[in-house]
């Protein structure tokens, strides 16, 4: 396993270190854990914004009442 490290004021680290005691986590899992979903958000964000522009440009959607109609109901 890799270790990485970086720098943080004292307030800081003994923020980042109260919410890891509060969760239950030591500081580096909760960094990890932190990291991780905050860089999986961004892509996350970065393909919902890549298939809304493809969306706009082909846009097919219809509205609720000619989904209905068009269903028969």
């Amino acid at each position: 396993m890799s270790t990485v490290t970086f720098r943080v004021t004292d307030e800081e680290k003994a923020f980042i270190q109260s919410m890891a005691d509060l969760n239950g986590l030591s500081l580096s899992e909760l960094a990890r854990t932190k990291l991780l979903e905050g860089l999986e958000d961004r892509i996350d964000m970065a393909l919902y914004e890549k298939a809304m522009k493809a969306h706009e440009l082909n846009d097919e959607s219809i509205s609720h009442q000619d989904m209905l109609r068009e269903l028969g109901l």
